[in-house]
């Protein structure tokens, strides 16, 4: 039988009973390790009534719940509270993380360091060969209705006469979709109703409206409406012209040398597949055969040059979040490098987050009024939103860089708890539920 009186220092943390539904707190003796009470409630007066009981408290380590907070301030006003760690850094990395992936896109653009600048003279671009099919077929449109003769045409865009005797005559409506397969018309259809869909949520929120009565009426969630109101927000898709994965991706550099040196696509076949490809040959020939097409004696239709640039993926960049530099094989110091010129912004991030857990590891409280203070004058909306979050909670938060305690026994704690409730498949009452996790970790101590 525990005896309430000697607990001291404790670890509490929410639990679902039914997910959005009911919710459930658990507490942990941080000295001793064991599960010490649950009650079937998150509610402040439920909580500071629990809390009542145990009379002695004087550290309680918790998440950044406010909730939690007021409870224990008003159950024990003298008693140290402690914001777990854990939750700041996931907290701080998933804002930066958000932030990246709006400013940057799938692949960026990187100059290598060993060439110079682009030189236009040295390679062309042929205006024509960039246009699409139903660009040129308007274009067509527009010389024909200009005067202009069909040879005239047919020589300026490189076009057959019966290509151009068909478009022609084709309808108004027929135009705008000649040349354009089923999966470009899906995905303007879908980019359309999303830009539909944002210019509702602006114009209702000039209208005064608030977000959650936004979100109440559209039947979406808050944050989706707060991207929306977002200027930087469009209906176009972030990953849009960026491919898939494939199993020819570790070969490509090898592929591309034999291509040069005037090898056959069967050659480079039986090649990497001694190398271990173990993939199709129509995906090999697919791959030369765009490539040959991308590519001519002296032009090449791309927005950048092999030679002169390297694509970075963004993935790899946000790695950086949470690991070294060293710990990324892909990405080098030259290219990040690189990376830092173009985007100034994202290396003051990621020397927002190294110092933050530079201030963690080193117990340094007494820096974080300057970290928050840097971090502001960066005036980033997701780091703002972590740094209200912050000063709402100062004196835990200063706590967790002080103290040792963190909440890890009590999110332990829950994890058990949920493989106890999903044996007993909800068929089970709270009391029940409690009186198991009660009993199996008292018999761990006896």
């Amino acid at each position: 039988m525990i005896n309430k009186e000697d607990i001291t220092k404790v670890c509490i943390d929410d639990f679902a009973l039914k997910k959005r539904q009911a919710y459930g707190t658990i507490m942990v003796d941080i000295d001793t390790h064991q599960v010490i009470d649950m009650i079937f409630s998150r509610e402040l007066n439920d909580v500071v009534e629990w809390l009542k009981t145990y009379q002695n408290l004087k550290i309680v380590s918790r998440d950044g719940s406010i909730t939690y907070k007021n409870a224990i301030s008003l159950a024990h006003l003298k008693a140290i509270q402690i914001s777990d760690r854990f939750h700041l850094l996931k907290n701080l990395t998933t804002y930066c993380k958000e932030y990246l992936n709006k400013i940057f896109k799938s692949k960026i653009v990187i100059e290598k360091n060993t060439f110079d600048k682009f030189n236009k003279n040295k390679f062309c671009a042929d205006k024509n060969k960039e246009m699409t099919k139903n660009e040129r077929a308007l274009k067509a449109l527009n010389m024909i209705n200009s005067g202009f003769t069909k040879t005239a045409i047919c020589q300026s865009l490189k076009m057959n006469i019966r290509t151009l005797n068909k478009i022609i005559n084709l309808k108004q409506n027929d135009i705008n979709y000649y040349g354009k397969n089923k999966l470009t018309l899906k995905q303007q259809q879908r980019f359309k109703n999303k830009q539909e869909l944002i210019n509702t949520v602006r114009e209702m929120k000039n209208n005064y409206s608030s977000v959650s009565k936004i979100a109440r009426e559209l039947n979406l969630d808050r944050r989706t409406i707060t991207k929306y109101l977002d200027s930087t927000t469009t209906g176009i898709n972030g990953n849009l012209g960026s491919k898939r994965k494939s199993n020819l991706d570790p070969y490509l550099l090898f592929i591309d040398h034999m291509v040069d040196l005037g090898a056959t696509s069967t050659q480079i076949l039986e090649k990497i597949k001694n190398k271990g490809y173990a993939g199709s040959a129509s995906n090999l020939r697919h791959y030369i055969s765009k490539r040959k097409n991308l590519l001519s004696d002296n032009c090449k239709n791309k927005s950048y040059d092999k030679t002169q640039h390297i694509l970075v993926d963004r993935k790899l960049l946000i790695k950086l979040i949470f690991n070294p530099i060293e710990k990324i094989k892909e990405l080098t110091p030259s290219i990040l490098n690189k990376v830092y010129e173009k985007f100034p912004d994202y290396k003051k991030i990621i020397d927002i987050v190294s110092n933050f857990k530079a201030l963690l590891k080193n117990k340094c409280s007494n820096e974080l009024e300057a970290w928050i203070t840097t971090t502001s004058k960066l005036n980033i909306e997701q780091l703002n939103s972590f740094i209200n979050g912050i000063k709402r909670d100062i004196d835990s938060v200063k706590n967790s860089i002080t103290y040792d305690y963190n909440n890890g026994l009590a999110e332990g704690s829950v994890n058990k708890l949920k493989v106890i409730k999903r044996i007993m498949y909800g068929r089970c009452s709270f009391e029940l539920l409690r009186s198991k996790v009660l009993n199996i970790d008292s018999m761990k101590f006896n």
